[in-house]
């Protein structure tokens, strides 16, 4: 895999997977493990120390993927004063931009110099202090002009020279890829931050949820896991279904996300799996509820300041968010005795169809859900398949993301909008 596909989220097609043994050395989940005290934790939390088996569907092909992202990639942290960083244009086919880090620390070993190159929000994260962000997107993303670049960093060494301005002591985060010898920068964040990554995301989730199996005698499915570098998305669903008559069956299931660029989190999530009756080709839709049901929260997250024993502990709460589907009954919109189909296909139309939506270039949307493509929208199994069809297109995973919540806002509650 090319080095840019790491840094993009993507889902894995687990049907491509095969079955695997169903089973894995708890030594081999504790190697994607990179916190020592998350680590530490986790052997005496679950018992551990002498190596066991974990046995659910298909773990071992999970760990094999997510270790093929863990092993590429070191995390490293640099301190050093702002007035010691400078950026600049590369001249690539990715219109990057460097970092040159001065007279800092490297995990508290002294450096002279090292350039990264900015990933993700990380350029932006560094200029907004200076209320440049925008200015310096623009000059990225469309002039690219090098001497309007290097003004903008020579005012600023000109103002902490004349001491105009204080600077400040910023860590970088780092990751360094250790096939090509690179190393970018990931974020700009406090030494508060911990490197909770997807590694110890998934580890945690699944002996949380080998716990469970054996104690409920519950079997538990992966529907969905979606990752890369830095983010991972797993929905897990049960293996207790309800059925709607003509329509199909749903299932209760919960959604593990983690987020370590920036300062975003991690969290668990409630969610709805929904199949189709005798439908295998137009994909499962997932559903997100916004509104706590039956005592249950609909979602729990938390920031990567968190201890490392809050951090495990947080995923003892799988059970909890596994909440019966009768609690959210009463949100099914699209099977209320008044629903009309189209109204909800129009629905879904208006947030993808503007020319200012964000889906407006994904022209197999737009085949889905515009009146001129597929007509008059008759009844649910239709409009259902519709959505099905819509989960199965390969798109951004951010915009996967928007449209999911746009499509279970308006079957669960008749609006389409994504708060």
């Amino acid at each position: 895999m090319e080095i840019r596909e790491y840094f993009v989220q993507r889902p894995i097609r687990l049907a491509e997977l095969g079955e695997g043994r169903g089973y894995v050395s708890s030594d081999c989940l504790l190697n994607l493990i990179k916190d020592d005290e998350v680590k530490q934790y986790v052997i005496d939390k679950y018992i551990l120390g002498d190596g066991v088996d974990i046995m659910l569907p298909k773990i071992d092909l999970f760990t094999a993927i997510v270790k093929d992202y863990t092993n590429r990639f070191d995390t490293q942290r640099v301190k050093v004063s702002e007035d010691n960083v400078t950026t600049s244009f590369v001249e690539n086919q990715h219109n990057d931009v460097d970092f040159i880090l001065k007279n800092g620390t490297l995990d508290g070993m002294e450096i002279d110099e090292l350039t990264a190159i900015s990933l993700y929000d990380s350029l932006r994260m560094f200029y907004d202090d200076r209320r440049l962000s925008q200015y310096i997107t623009y000059l990225r993303k469309e002039l690219r002009d090098k001497d309007l670049l290097k003004a903008v960093n020579q005012s600023w060494e000109q103002r902490f020279e004349k001491e105009k301005a204080r600077p400040s002591n910023k860590m970088f985060r780092l990751i360094y890829d250790k096939v090509e010898e690179q190393h970018y920068v990931k974020a700009i964040n406090s030494d508060k931050f911990r490197e909770f990554g997807i590694g110890e995301t998934f580890v945690v989730a699944f002996l949380e949820l080998a716990k469970l199996s054996n104690q409920k005698g519950n079997t538990f499915f992966v529907s969905s896991l979606s990752l890369s570098e830095s983010k991972i998305e797993i929905i897990l669903r049960s293996s207790v279904q309800k059925k709607i008559p003509e329509l199909g069956y749903v299932y209760p299931s919960i959604t593990i996300r983690n987020d370590d660029q920036g300062n975003a989190s991690f969290g668990l999530y409630s969610s709805l799996e929904f199949k189709l009756g005798n439908v295998d080709s137009d994909g499962n839709l997932h559903l997100f509820p916004n509104r706590n049901a039956g005592g249950i929260e609909n979602s729990k997250t938390y920031q990567h300041t968190v201890t490392a024993k809050t951090f495990v502990d947080s995923y003892a709460q799988i059970e909890d968010f596994f909440a019966d589907i009768e609690n959210f009954e009463s949100d099914f919109y699209f099977l209320s005795e008044a629903v009309d189909p189209d109204h909800l296909r129009a629905k879904i139309g208006e947030r993808i169809l503007s020319a200012r939506s964000p889906f407006k270039d994904i022209k197999e949307l737009k085949d889905l859900f515009s009146r001129d493509s597929v007509g008059h929208v008759e009844n649910l199994s239709t409009l259902l398949k519709l959505c099905g069809r819509a989960e199965m297109i390969d798109m951004n995973f951010d915009l996967k993301f928007q449209l999911r919540y746009i499509i279970s806002n308006v079957l669960l509650y008749g609006n389409n909008g994504i708060e």
